[in-house]
């Protein structure tokens, strides 16, 4: 995905290296595949969060804000896939 790959570029770029998860999950309800990214900022040293999470998260939204990055990013409806 495009998506994660900006979003390990400005990680790499803080030297900072959050969790990031790119899957494809079944909606039971609506019978069709949803494609999910998902970011987790953590520190497992201190157990917790630390300032340079809140830093990262803070620069992914300012990423996920430019057009460009944004045009990647797909609404619900677009993300369903049907199921056969």
């Amino acid at each position: 995905s495009r998506f994660v790959s900006h979003v390990a570029a400005v990680a790499h770029n803080n030297n900072h290296y959050p969790t990031i998860t790119l899957e494809r999950r079944l909606m039971k309800r609506e019978k069709a595949w949803r494609v999910v990214s998902a970011v987790n900022c953590f520190t497992p040293t201190l157990g917790g969060l630390s300032y340079n999470d809140f830093h990262l998260a803070m620069l992914i939204d300012v990423e996920v804000a430019r057009r460009e990055v944004a045009d990647l990013l797909l609404e619900d409806y677009e993300s369903l896939k049907k199921h056969t």
